[in-house]
Parts: structure tokens; C-alpha cells; sequence
């Protein structure tokens, strides 16, 4: 008899690889889901951490422009508000009062400088990606959130790349941009893997107490939509005093069905008017006109993602 061959043919080796590559993905999967859970649940206890006395607490005041001295909302678009980062000094400017230096440039009646630190204004996409990194040096959360919004729109010169976005967001929402909590939620949606609902609605959270208005809005919207009618008036009250027009309209809507009270919707309306009518400007409203309908498209493209 002849005595059976230890070596493998071909036929065999790449059996017994199979089963070995099977079973080591197996593994991994295993690994890979017990991860998963351990940041699920570590997500989930985040989540629950905000008690509702902070989360409802009035929001901290809105930052004047250096320039005209009016405020400004946290959120772009509110009142037709808008804000610009410069990077030369880290301040905000608003778009009323950028608009106007354009104009004065262009006529020649004043230097094309910061008019806030008086230091020529960058004239190429390598000096202002400088001029972030120094200030990031500085741990200037704004810094982070503008160069991470340049990766994600792909801007200045730089490709779209949602890894940097999603890392240079979360270092500027750690350092208290609000900003960046809400835009955080951009990456989490339009890339697969990147979040989970939890995490989407921690951000939420820590931006609307932040302050920043449309993220106190979705916030409602949600509350709203799964039927939590009390929770969801007092996000749309507390957006609406902020200056939030869609959310004055939801409380409009609640009053007519009963789930606010008429003095509440007073005091809500008196409120909005109030802060609408303190970052009022002519300039403001000029820049404003050509923003109609960006909001609406952004609430819709939202609630079909949430659908």
C-alpha cells in the first residue's frame, strides 16, 4: 500500500485557506459589532446626559459685528443675517457690513485691508489656508470650522474630503462651536458609517443650547414629528425669541390647536419682533433679498432625510 501524501495539491490549499480567511472574518465581524454596541451604548449615555434645565435654558447672548455694532445670530440666515469669518484676526463681520466694504473698495475710497486689524486682505486661496493654520495654532474654533467647511464644499484651492471635514469639525466643536456641532450632522448623513441618530442628536443638542437657532428649530421639528408636542413648543418658542421666522410660524400653528396659550404666543411674538428689529439694517436687508428660498430648501431637503 502506498502511504497517503502530506503535501497539499493546489485544490486543497486553497480550501484550507478559504475556511482560515472565513473564519478570521468571522472574528472580525465579532470584534467590529462588539465595538459597535460598546459606542452605541456610550452614545446613548451621552445622549441622556443633558438634563432638560439645561438643555431649555436661555441661550447666551448673540455676538455684536465690530463694525456696524448690531448682533448677529448664531445661525446663518436668521433675519437674513448672515456672518464672514476673517482670518487674519479670527473676527465675524456681518455680510451687511462686508457688502459695504466692497463697495467702497471697488470704488477705490478705501484699502483693500481688514477693517478690523488693518492687515491686507489675502489675495490667494495658499494665503488664506495660511492664515487658518495660524489660527488654529491659536485654537480658534472658528479657524477649524472654516477650513473644515472649505474641505467639505471643496474650496480654496482644496479637494472635498468628508475625513477632514469630520475631523476639523469635531476639534472646533470641541473647542464650543455650535457651528460645528450642527455641521457635524452633515457628515453623519451624507457619509455612510460616520454616525449614528444618537450622536446626530447629541450635536443637535449641544448646538441649539450653544445657541444657535436652527439647530433649537430641527430640534422642534423632531420633538414634532414624533409627537411631543410640549417638548417641541418649547424649541420653537425659545428659537422664535432668538429671531427664528419658521418657528414663530410653528407657534402660530400651536396656538391655533391648542398647544400654546395666548399669552405665551404673545410674549413669543413681542420677543421675535424685538430681536428681528435690533439686527435690522439697510445694508443687512440689501444682502438678504438674494437669500430667499435657501431656507425653505433646507428645511425640505431635511425632513425627507428624516423620512
Amino acid at each position: 500500500m502506498h502511504k497517503k501524501s502530506l503535501v497539499l495539491n493546489s485544490k486543497d490549499m486553497i480550501d484550507l485557506i478559504s475556511s482560515q480567511l472565513g473564519y478570521a472574518i468571522s472574528i472580525l465581524l465579532v470584534v467590529c459589532t462588539t465595538i459597535y454596541l460598546i459606542l452605541y451604548h456610550y452614545s446613548y449615555y451621552i445622549y441622556n446626559k443633558i438634563p432638560d434645565d439645561k438643555l431649555f435654558q436661555d441661550p447666551p447672548p448673540k455676538e455684536d459685528c465690530p463694525i456696524c455694532l448690531l448682533p448677529m445670530p448664531y445661525a446663518d440666515g436668521i433675519c437674513g443675517v448672515r456672518k464672514i469669518y476673517i482670518p487674519c484676526c479670527g473676527k465675524r463681520i456681518c455680510t451687511g457690513c462686508s457688502k459695504a466694504e466692497d463697495e467702497e473698495m471697488v470704488k477705490g475710497n478705501i484699502k483693500a485691508w481688514c477693517a478690523c486689524c488693518r492687515v491686507p486682505l489675502h489675495s490667494t486661496d495658499e494665503e488664506l489656508i495660511e492664515r487658518l493654520e495660524n489660527r488654529m495654532d491659536l485654537n480658534d474654533a472658528d479657524a477649524f470650522f472654516n477650513l473644515g467647511t472649505a474641505y467639505y464644499n471643496g474650496s480654496n484651492g482644496l479637494s472635498k474630503d468628508y475625513d477632514e471635514t469630520f475631523e476639523l469639525w469635531n476639534e472646533a466643536a470641541d473647542l464650543g462651536s455650535c457651528q460645528a456641532h450642527h455641521s457635524l450632522v452633515r457628515v453623519y448623513y451624507d457619509c455612510e458609517g460616520k454616525g449614528v441618530p444618537l450622536v446626530y442628536m447629541n450635536h443637535m443638542k449641544l448646538a441649539a443650547i450653544g445657541g444657535h437657532e436652527l439647530a433649537r428649530h430641527y430640534l422642534g421639528l423632531l420633538e414634532e414629528q414624533i409627537g411631543n408636542m410640549d417638548r417641541a413648543m418649547k424649541h420653537f418658542t425659545i428659537a422664535a425669541r432668538c429671531g427664528d421666522d419658521e418657528s414663530l410660524k410653528k407657534i402660530g400653528e400651536g396656538y391655533k390647536a391648542g398647544h400654546v396659550t395666548k399669552d405665551d404666543y404673545t410674549s413669543t411674538l413681542s420677543a421675535y419682533k424685538l430681536c428681528a428689529n435690533e439686527m435690522k439694517s439697510k445694508q443687512r436687508a440689501k444682502v438678504a433679498q438674494k437669500m430667499t428660498g435657501i431656507r425653505r430648501a433646507r428645511l425640505n431637503a431635511l425632513k425627507l432625510r428624516w423620512e
